[in-house]
């Protein structure tokens, strides 16, 4: 009977560990933007910008995003689609900042202009998920987070 329960301890260690050890996390942003937009989670229409523009407008530390996707909304709201892969564990915790960041400045922006846009600021779908790092805001957060929560 002992030898049994430390067999089972054993396994149930290893079972352990392997769930925690399973790999790195892998998501296909485009295949989660391509999702997210048609998803209709938005009132607004979303284009991705010229290249370069998500370095600006979330101010990315050098180096800290292997491949980015950005979908911005025609400035009439404040949705858009955020998402990085980052090069390594650091420096997502880095670009969730950035996101942070974002929202926060999308806050000031938007609370004179269009305060109902602030609610869907305040409702954003921020997650980390192994190195990628998913922003959404939209104005239908549940049918946004329910997305993300297939691939992340």
């Amino acid at each position: 009977m002992k030898k049994l329960l430390s067999l089972l301890l054993a396994l149930l260690t290893l079972a352990s560990l392997a769930a925690c050890g399973g790999g790195a996390k892998t998501v296909d942003i485009d295949a989660l933007a391509a999702e997210l937009t048609a998803s209709g989670a938005f009132s607004d229409i979303l284009n991705p910008p010229a290249e370069g523009v998500a370095a600006r407008l979330y101010d990315l530390p050098e180096g800290t995003a292997k491949k980015t996707v950005l979908y911005v909304s025609t400035g009439a709201t404040a949705e858009e689609i955020f998402l990085a892969e980052a090069a390594d564990s650091a420096a997502a915790g880095a670009l969730k900042t950035a996101c942070q960041n974002r929202i926060e400045a999308q806050k000031q922006a938007f609370v004179n202009y269009a305060p109902e846009e602030v609610q869907k600021l305040d409702n954003a779908v921020l997650v980390t998920a192994g190195n990628y790092v998913i922003l959404v805001v939209a104005s239908d957060a549940a049918a946004a987070k329910a997305v993300v929560d297939k691939y992340a």
